[in-house]
């Protein structure tokens, strides 16, 4: 049998505050809030076509299996001017680095 996936769907986290969360992801990668059920608020940035859903909960680090999640950009000033942008809404963002002969920016 042939695999029925079709792409990605989405990702899913436990966060301690779902407000901060909603309103760091719409500022800081340029979401927008695509549905709300209760606590629970899926995110959507449309030209990634990519979506992020948040939950109330304690993150439990010890129990996940991702190590980041890569979004891509254009090309290295790009990153460079995002990384930027995340520092000055507060985020401790690293260098960026080489990785496999491209730009990295790996926030953990």
């Amino acid at each position: 049998m042939e695999s029925p996936v079709l792409g990605f769907s989405h990702l899913q986290l436990c966060v301690r505050d779902v407000r901060a969360s909603v309103n760091w992801y719409c500022a800081a990668l340029g979401m927008d809030v695509m549905s709300e059920h209760g606590d629970v608020v899926a995110l959507r940035h449309r030209e990634a076509r990519l979506v992020i859903v948040v939950s109330p909960g304690e993150p439990d680090v010890a129990r996940s299996p991702i190590d980041h999640l890569a979004f891509a950009v254009a090309d290295g000033p790009t990153l460079e001017a995002w990384a930027s942008h995340l520092r000055e809404r507060g985020l401790d963002v690293p260098a960026v680095v080489d990785e496999l002969g491209k730009p990295s920016l790996q926030l953990r």
